[in-house]
């Protein structure tokens, strides 16, 4: 068995870079897609903590389907990053967001269970592939120039859909209870899809054929170059939204009563943080004295959430949260994509994809165990040993020491 490993056509690559322009009709269709796609998936899983709870399970039991669910993401991701760039993109999408429709609709009517976490485990299958696609295809639609304001813009549209999806989530679960989650998710995701036939998925060309061995060894699935800035990235950037998805239960045990609005609060802060970036001139490419200023606002928000006893705690932590998050993802997510070529930016998109889960999967698991055994201020605390040593990690090996594939000199 063989399969076809393509080159992409050197026209569709230079068409970003021959109109500097940001913002553009494709680009915006493409956040608009992403967007789609991402509240389908946000909106059942922010209440995905309730619906848990009110079948008898606990944070332990959230923290681990939760873990798992990342898991499976993250499985799938490399897989769909390499057909990203030597595959069919639009038939990848397509077949992914079907499982993760198909699954949630099995999971809303599962009798038991083992089949309710099997299915809900199927739709991380789905959406990590759906993501990864949507994700690589909106590379193609930035300036190599503007990278890092490309990211910031992606990343800001997707908190606005995460700020959006928590209070509206939780509220519709506690009026209406799961049944009208899926059904608003699965609506979300089909226009998403009616909207992908508008965007012309990049087709990739030059087909060679490949063995089974050599389409899925880890050199076509991976890239070494992602690596250094994906380190922190998934185990400072992401391990905090890992053990961020606890904050809807933090605040229902602190008697806050939706809890939901710290997304939306610090949704608000990202996009002031994010105008404010774009007003800000710096020489480099990658400014150090910015991600030294995020992680010390991190490690402000860890004690704020930490020993957090009123409202006033519990929104000044996510006006904190906007500010380290808005600088820290921007830059080492485009760090990872300008580490390689244009032909891996599917690849370049796994793996920020993977770094997502990693994060998601330590801070989820451990935090639902340690919130169970020790409180949630002790996992928020928990939280400060990664960050510091990332910091650490990011001054020993990325500051001044990171240069982009597209600034280096090839043959």
């Amino acid at each position: 068995m063989a399969f076809q490993k393509q080159a992409v056509s050197g026209e569709n690559l230079s068409a970003p870079e021959s109109n500097s322009r940001l913002w553009h009709k494709v680009f915006v269709l493409i956040i608009l897609v992403s967007s789609l796609v991402n509240f389908g998936n946000y909106f059942v899983g922010n209440a995905f903590s309730y619906w848990i709870i009110d079948i008898g399970g606990t944070a332990a039991t959230y923290g681990l389907i939760h873990g798992l669910y990342s898991a499976l993401c993250m499985l799938a991701r490399p897989i769909t990053g390499w057909l990203a760039d030597h595959g069919s993109r639009r038939a990848t999408f397509l077949c992914s967001c079907f499982v993760y429709v198909s699954a949630m609709i099995l999971m809303l009517v599962s009798p038991f269970f083992g089949l309710f976490v099997g299915m809900r485990l199927i739709m991380g299958i789905g959406i990590g592939s759906a993501t990864t696609v949507v994700t690589a295809c909106s590379y193609d639609e930035i300036p190599t120039s503007k990278m890092d304001k490309g990211v910031g813009y992606i990343a800001l549209f997707s908190s606005l859909v995460t700020a959006a999806t928590p209070a509206l989530s939780i509220g519709t679960y506690n009026r209406s209870g799961p049944s009208t989650l899926v059904l608003w998710s699965a609506i979300a995701i089909a226009v998403g899809v009616a909207l992908s036939f508008f965007v012309a998925f990049r087709k990739p060309e030059n087909k060679e054929k490949l063995s089974v061995k050599d389409a899925f060894s880890p050199k076509n699935l991976f890239d070494i170059r992602c690596l250094k800035p994906a380190i922190p990235m998934a185990l400072s950037v992401n391990l905090g939204l890992g053990v961020r998805t606890f904050v809807t239960l933090y605040g229902r045990s602190l008697g806050f009563s939706n809890p939901g609005w710290f997304s939306t609060i610090s949704a608000i802060g990202l996009i002031v943080v994010r105008l404010v970036l774009d007003r800000v001139k710096s020489k480099e490419a990658f400014p150090s004295k910015r991600v030294y200023l995020a992680y010390a606002v991190y490690f402000v928000f860890v004690f704020c959430l930490a020993f957090c006893r009123n409202l006033f705690m519990f929104y000044t932590a996510a006006i904190l949260w906007s500010v380290a998050y808005g600088i820290l993802l921007p830059s080492f997510h485009s760090m990872i994509i300008r580490a390689v070529p244009n032909e891996r930016r599917g690849v370049a998109a796994s793996m920020t994809g993977i770094c997502s889960d990693i994060g998601m999967i330590l801070g989820s698991t451990i935090g639902g165990f340690i919130s169970d055994a020790m409180g949630y201020s002790a996992m928020y605390l928990f939280v400060l040993i990664p960050v510091a040593l990332c910091m650490l990690y990011y001054r020993v090996f990325l500051d001044g020491k990171y240069t982009p594939w597209d600034a280096e000199k090839h043959d």
